[in-house]
């Protein structure tokens, strides 16, 4: 069996794979590509009342809930955590993100909430796996890795932020 794509990368994909889905199927809809006297002399206002706009569609639940447990991540990383505690946290986010339905996932959502959000998780992986190399080196202090640990926390947030801001 081959191994299952890193988590970087499997929303990124469904994402590809369904806008050139969209791509392919957007021009063939809306008619034979013949116009008919009927379609250009119709009035402005009936062919613009045929065009079907979909709504906005929200994330479901799931995702909601795997946003809010990335931003309760960032709130305990304000509060302090040891290098275990955050490693612990960081597997139960991944479990969260591995149970979401991506493949059900609508493409206003994978680009509004869901590829903010796996940045952000991606972000506290980084994080875990460069603290984690440091603490194995004996060589690393806190001091020499805390900015880095810092910066990527920064762009943990901005995803993070990113995912939660209103789309309208």
């Amino acid at each position: 069996m081959p191994p299952s794509p890193p988590p970087a990368r499997r929303l990124f994909l469904l994402g590809c794979v369904l806008l050139g889905l969209a791509a392919l199927l957007l021009p063939g809809c809306g008619g034979e590509g013949a116009a008919t006297a009927e379609s250009t002399n119709a009035p402005q206002a009936k062919r613009q009342a045929e065009v079907k706009v979909p709504s906005a569609q929200p994330c479901p639940a799931q995702v909601d809930a795997f946003v809010k447990s990335l931003e309760a991540m960032r709130r305990q990383l304000a509060v302090g955590l040891s290098y275990d505690q955050y490693a612990a946290r960081v597997r139960l986010l991944r479990h969260g993100y591995d149970a979401l339905p991506v493949d059900r996932l609508t493409i206003a959502c994978l680009k509004s909430t869901g590829t903010p959000a796996e940045a952000a998780l991606n972000k506290y992986i980084d994080v875990a796996n460069a603290w984690g190399k440091c603490l194995a080196d004996s060589s690393c202090t806190t001091a020499t890795i805390e900015s880095v640990l810092q910066r990527k926390w920064r762009m943990a947030s901005a995803f993070l932020s990113n995912a939660q801001r209103p789309r309208g």
